[in-house]
């Protein structure tokens, strides 16, 4: 009787303990061979654990891990866990893990102190987008305006149909849309997602619906642009970024 029992609970907690186990993360890598692996993100169990820690920290603080070679030829990695803090202190570590100092920070301690080559460090991994690299040269169709303090969307309609407005930012600089009329203008991109558009339109605006207008207006107004990691939507924040609008790629 005991072992009829005893079997369909033991089950019964494996299947508990395993629902909670989180499935593990897989981070790409495309650098040099490193610390004696292919994939550092991977292969390291210690720099995996730092990574997926780094992944719960998404839009709350910025977080990158670089390779770097100190001492000639001897490797290692730069961590830091608040790209977005003041004087914040970044980790030099072996490729066991083993903190070998520190850089940056109030001191703002170098990398000659510990014979690190410039030329060696390399990011291979962060935890905000690269916007340069995912918004540049690709249509960007309008989803939605977000009102976050009513917590009310407003899809753009035309009667019974979606206006169809779109965005493309250019390497020059330059940015240019549709939907309505022909939308253009230009663009300052700064570090971290920070993006400043100045955009008009080429054709008097004739839009009955007002969205055409609306959206000229929160452009002009947005401060932050906030591309997902994965590189297919876009979210810009305006009106002191109590709202925001959401982008889809296009293409």
């Amino acid at each position: 009787m005991k072992k009829q029992f005893l079997l369909p609970l033991a089950v019964l907690l494996c299947l508990l303990f395993s629902a909670c186990i989180k499935d593990k993360i897989h981070f790409s890598y495309d650098g040099p061979c490193h610390c004696g692996v292919e994939n550092p993100l991977e292969e390291l169990e210690w720099l995996h654990n730092i990574a997926e820690e780094f992944e719960l920290m998404r839009d709350k603080q910025w977080a990158t891990i670089s390779i770097c070679t100190y001492d000639s030829t001897k490797q290692g990695f730069i961590i830091n866990p608040c790209v977005n803090c003041d004087d914040g202190m970044q980790t030099f570590t072996d490729c066991e893990g083993n903190t070998l100092g520190g850089l940056g920070g109030f001191a703002g301690i170098p990398l000659s102190d510990y014979n690190i080559d410039p030329a060696s460090v390399r990011e291979i991994y962060r935890n905000y987008p690269d916007t340069a690299a995912t918004l540049v040269n690709k249509h960007w169709r309008l989803l939605r305006f977000y009102n976050r303090e009513t917590r009310t969307e407003e899809v753009p309609m035309q009667g019974s149909d979606p206006i169809p407005f779109w965005l493309y930012f250019r390497n020059d600089s330059s940015v240019e849309g549709g939907g309505i009329n022909q939308l253009n203008g230009n663009y300052v991109q700064l570090e971290h997602g920070n993006i400043f558009i100045n955009i008009a339109t080429s054709t008097e605006i004739y839009d009955a619906t007002g969205w055409e207008e609306r959206l000229i207006n929160a452009l002009n107004d947005a401060t932050v642009c906030d591309v997902s990691y994965y590189g297919r939507t876009m979210r810009i924040y305006y009106d002191l970024n109590r709202k925001y609008m959401d982008f889809i790629r296009a293409d």
